[in-house]
């Protein structure tokens, strides 16, 4: 990674000044999940990073029917937000399909749809629901409708020295959704993805229906013929399928490394039926039942942190809480926290696989929740609380999962175990009674060579009837 200044600004103004002074020669750090690869690889070589996470971005709010998210909502807060969910479970959804679970706890909203990613989920996602982003630099603020906000692949409408700082959807509790992705592994950007609203009227008729993809063209595209033969028409199994037939007849999508032109058209025409017929089949249910909104949720903003600042002009000093242990550390501003934890610090249960946020190696805990240390900078973890697989360590013996990797043959080269421990505790501390199912989508984003995940599970099943059962 090249060597680039690090600032971490406590307001808005502030950040917006510093976009304004250095315009293309700065780059801003959100989530940093899609900002540090390109780092990493020096595809991306900014003079200065402007980590705004610390700004208040973070809320949810419902207000008038309408969704007001900000721009730093984490994508694992989109999955667990009950606002969300009970005014526009799509989103939800959405979310569920990024990445992985590393991924989803520091990606955020503002970021992904910034950083307009062709495949991902979330432009395919607020295009569907035309939503209008909120954008801010110093010389002012505008509104941007989000089927205007992306110009092409990895390009947007934002000039150099804005910040998106909020979106906001209508509320559509009254619509079914659903929303189909083809990937060709878990946590892969879909070669296809389709997102499907539908509401229909008191006849069952669909009085609306909105159909966005991502992954065919160099933007989310709406299929606005297949939403126009829906309208006004009854929902049958036939006319679906016409719809899917119309919206895979007007694409024309690109062939790349990984799929033809042909075959993805042929998935758009597949998910397209899907979706648009689990989208009405939840509006057909729902419809007649309760929709009034029964909570106006207030900001769900985590605790402001600290500033970190000085020491010589090239380095700076990151305060954490590290296995339960105050630490102050010397950083460059262009070090990962993984870097920092194996090179720094002599932490080598924290393993160095392939520096993408792919493989799962480097996990650590970051507030409780498992990240890839390789795509967090070292910097931006000021103030908050790291675990590494030797912070489960309890008077000097192991930790009760790793007890049972070991009983149940878990653990064979070993490099991928500590972040399979680390993310699968996080896991149970959250669900009491998982089934093997959910326990191996919890791991999906954790690549295991070795032992075929079999054991993995086995182990983990036993921890959980263990130590997470009734009671």
């Amino acid at each position: 990674m090249h060597a680039f200044q690090y600032a971490a600004p406590e307001t808005l103004d502030d950040a917006l000044a510093l976009l304004r002074e250095h315009r293309d020669e700065a780059r801003v750090l959100a989530g940093g999940q899609s900002l540090v690869p390109l780092l990493n690889y020096r595809l991306a070589r900014p003079k200065l990073v402007v980590d705004i996470a610390g700004l208040p971005l973070h809320g949810v709010v419902l207000e008038d029917g309408r969704l007001r998210l900000g721009a730093l909502v984490r994508h694992h807060q989109l999955e667990e937000s009950d606002t969300v969910a009970r005014h526009c479970p799509m989103l939800g959804e959405a979310a569920r399909l990024i990445g992985n679970v590393r991924v989803r706890a520091l990606g955020t909203l503002g970021g992904s749809l910034a950083h307009a990613d062709p495949a991902a989920e979330l432009p395919a996602a607020v295009t569907a629901l035309d939503a209008r982003l909120q954008v801010a630099s110093a010389s002012g603020r505008r509104t941007i409708a989000a089927r205007e906000f992306f110009a092409g692949p990895l390009t947007t409408v934002l000039a150099p020295d804005e910040i998106v700082t909020e979106v906001e959807v209508d509320g559509t509790p009254a619509h079914g959704w659903a929303v189909e992705q083809f990937a060709r592994r878990a946590g892969d950007f879909g070669l296809v993805t389709v997102v499907a609203l539908v509401s229909v009227d008191r006849r069952g008729r669909v009085e609306d229906a909105r159909l966005a993809l991502g992954g065919v063209a160099d933007r989310p595209v709406r299929a606005a013929g297949a939403e126009d033969a829906l309208r006004g028409e009854e929902p049958t199994a036939e006319r679906l399928a016409r719809a899917a037939e119309i919206a895979r007849e007007r694409l024309d999508p690109p062939s790349d490394a990984f799929a033809s032109g042909a075959y993805r058209r042929l998935l758009a025409g597949v998910l397209c039926r899907r979706a648009l017929t689990r989208a009405v089949a939840r509006a057909l249910q729902s419809k007649g039942a309760s929709t009034a909104p029964s909570d106006a949720s207030p900001m769900i903003a985590p605790a402001k942190p600290a500033l970190e600042r000085k020491p010589p002009r090239d380095a700076m000093i990151a305060r954490m809480v590290l296995n339960g242990r105050q630490r102050e550390v010397e950083v460059r501003p262009n070090q990962t926290l993984l870097e920092m934890l194996r090179d720094t610090l002599g932490i080598f249960d924290v393993k160095q696989g392939c520096d993408e946020g792919v493989c799962g190696a480097c996990t650590v805990l970051l507030d409780g929740r498992p990240v890839s240390s390789c795509l967090v900078l070292a910097p931006a973890v000021r103030g908050r609380a790291v675990v590494t697989l030797r912070g489960l360590e309890r008077d000097g013996g192991l930790h009760a999962l790793q007890e049972a990797f070991v009983r149940h043959g878990a653990v064979q080269c070993g490099f991928c175990t500590p972040g399979m421990l680390l993310t699968a505790l996080a896991f149970l501390e959250r669900e009491r009674s998982p089934d093997r199912e959910a326990l191996r989508t919890a791991l999906e984003g954790n690549l295991c060579r070795c032992t075929g995940y079999a054991k993995i599970l086995d182990a983990l099943e036993a921890y959980a009837r263990g130590e997470r059962g009734v009671g």
